[in-house]
């Protein structure tokens, strides 16, 4: 997984995310038409099937979050676009890593803010580590493949 577009991807998210606690749409769109092409020259039409299944079930579990409050929209359509990129093996694997950098970033956002107002967390920052780190940690991040 070589690509240098899914790292800027994660990395202008999780920044964007960071100043402005969002991720817009154009954002994501934009990146999105690389990642169609990138799983098509990748892996392959199977590649593609695989990226588009594995963004739809990552939308279809991640609703119930957005409706509860847990999650924004942007944050979705993003993890969506990072399922595209990546294919299941690898967003099975982020699970763990991704469960443990959110725990972290909001305890440090928590000690950061002080806890005076509803925290909000940029979750582009702990999901973009949970990804890397499956990804240049192979085998380590395995836990449900």
């Amino acid at each position: 997984m070589g690509d240098p577009v899914l790292f800027l991807f994660l990395l202008s998210a999780s920044l964007t995310d960071l100043k402005y606690r969002r991720i817009t749409n154009f954002h994501n769109l934009f990146f999105l038409i690389p990642g169609i092409i990138f799983c098509l020259t990748d892996r392959g039409m199977t590649g593609l099937m695989d990226g588009i299944v594995t963004a739809l079930l990552v939308f279809v579990f991640l609703y119930m979050f957005y409706g509860a409050g847990f999650l924004g929209a942007g944050d979705i359509k993003f993890i969506m676009t990072a399922a595209l990129y990546t294919g299941h093996e690898v967003m099975l694997g982020s699970l763990v890593p991704i469960g443990v950098f959110s725990v972290l970033t909001a305890a440090g956002f928590a000690v950061y803010e002080g806890g005076g107002k509803k925290l909000t967390v940029p979750m582009a920052v702990p999901v973009s580590l949970g990804i890397l780190y499956s990804l240049f940690c192979p085998g380590t991040g395995q836990w449900f493949t």
